[in-house]
């Protein structure tokens, strides 16, 4: 044989090696295994709060081999959906290259769940040629909610008809008209008066109602649209709602007034030692506490005198002494302050106050002059009246007389 033929059969010979490899790998290669996992269903397909639901998934064989040894597994779950069965299941052995497995999961969520979406993801891994295969899922289940709703059920004001200068007790009814609990309720005043502007009144079930109290001072007279924040928690989250009420302020009635102002003397002089007198009256509808009056004179003395408390209809004396130590007319300020409940107030007024020159000057020679002439005044129209009564008297006695003497003839 020679050399030539020789080196055709060693090339006949590769070529056939190599054929027979690739016709070997190929065969390997077209036998392989395979598998998928899939979300068959959800029931129910709406979750609610603290509700049980099932998950369906579906296993199959997707190879020309038969997969062995596969592996299911739950590797991440939120914390407010529960898992009744194991986390992980192992599946020997799909018994044909088309078979399939149905797994079902029993699941609830929670009574604090939060609506929206909620991610499971899951691990599928089996044995393949010529490394093991890992594959990743993630199903989203979404959980729904109820939305609460609470509302401004009453309005109710201590007292019923506001005047300005009065303390309001307001108390507004808070009811529940949603489908859900709401939680950590709090209500909000946005007006302009000092007071309580906040209050908390924690949980509302389903339908329930409760009572958040204000107070403040009503200082100025009108209507006013005060806007209600209403701020609580629900299936959704942190919610907030504006409503708005009408609080109307009547004008000023008199609480406190001076009813009457005594000075003794009457017309004091100079250097006379003087008592004022203000009797202070409580003509409003609400007891009214420390009150004291203060009046502001030029003299020396007492300037503050302290009333206490007063009840509606009810006065009280202020009674202020001081030495009238300069002559002349004094238009004294009188402020009248009392405490409530959001601290002092206070009322101003004025009252006059004539002090005369000493009782040897001419201010006495005055008023005897005065005194003279009215007391002359009284005697000439006494002397005119009893004038008058006699002329009449006289003329009757004359006319009893004529009729007499006509008789006689």
């Amino acid at each position: 044989m020679n050399q030539n033929t020789k080196l055709r059969y060693l090339l006949l010979l590769f070529i056939a090696i190599i054929l027979t490899g690739i016709s070997t790998a190929n065969a390997e290669i077209s036998s392989y295994a395979c598998v998928n996992a899939e979300l068959q269903e959800i029931s129910p397909s709406s979750i609610g709060i603290d509700e049980e639901f099932t998950l369906g998934i579906n296993l199959e064989s997707c190879g020309t081999k038969t997969p062995e040894d596969i592996t299911f597994e739950i590797i991440s779950i939120p914390s407010d959906i529960k898992v009744t069965e194991n986390l992980v299941t192992k599946v020997p052995k799909l018994t044909y290259s088309t078979s399939e497995r149905y797994l079902v999961y029993h699941m609830r969520t929670t009574p604090d769940a939060k609506p929206g979406p909620h991610l499971i993801k899951m691990k599928l891994t089996y044995p393949n040629t010529p490394v093991e295969t890992t594959k990743y899922y993630e199903i989203e289940v979404r959980v729904i909610g109820e939305d609460a709703e609470p509302r401004i059920s009453s309005v109710k004001t201590n007292p019923e008809y506001i005047y300005e200068g009065d303390t309001v007790d307001l108390r507004l009814g808070i009811e529940n008209f949603g489908e859900a609990i709401a939680k950590s309720v709090s209500i909000g005043l946005d007006h302009e008066f000092k007071g309580i502007k906040n209050s908390t009144i924690g949980t509302l079930g389903l339908n329930g109602s409760q009572t958040a109290l204000f107070k403040f001072k009503a200082s100025e007279a009108g209507e006013f649209e005060i806007p209600v924040i209403i701020e609580y928690e629900d299936d959704f989250g942190k919610q907030k709602n504006e409503y708005d009420i009408k609080i109307t302020v009547l004008d000023k009635k008199g609480s406190l007034n001076l009813a009457s102002v005594k000075v003794d003397p009457v017309l004091p002089y100079m250097d006379d030692t003087v008592e004022l007198t203000m009797r202070v009256e409580n003509s409003g509808d609400r007891t009214i506490n420390s009150i004291r009056v203060y009046a502001d004179h030029p003299f020396k003395g007492l300037k503050e005198s302290f009333i206490g408390t007063l009840d509606p209809d009810e006065d009280g004396p202020a009674v202020i002494t001081f030495i009238a130590d300069e002559a002349g007319e004094y238009e004294i300020p009188v402020t009248i302050t009392y405490i409530d409940d959001f601290g002092e107030e206070q009322i101003e007024t004025k009252i006059n106050v004539i002090v005369l020159e000493s009782s040897g000057g001419a201010g006495t020679a005055a008023i005897v002059l005065l005194i003279l002439a009215v007391i002359g005044g009284l005697i000439y129209n006494n002397y005119r009246t009893k004038k008058s009564k006699d002329e009449i008297i006289r003329q009757l006695m004359e006319g009893s007389d004529n009729s007499a003497d006509n008789k006689e003839q």
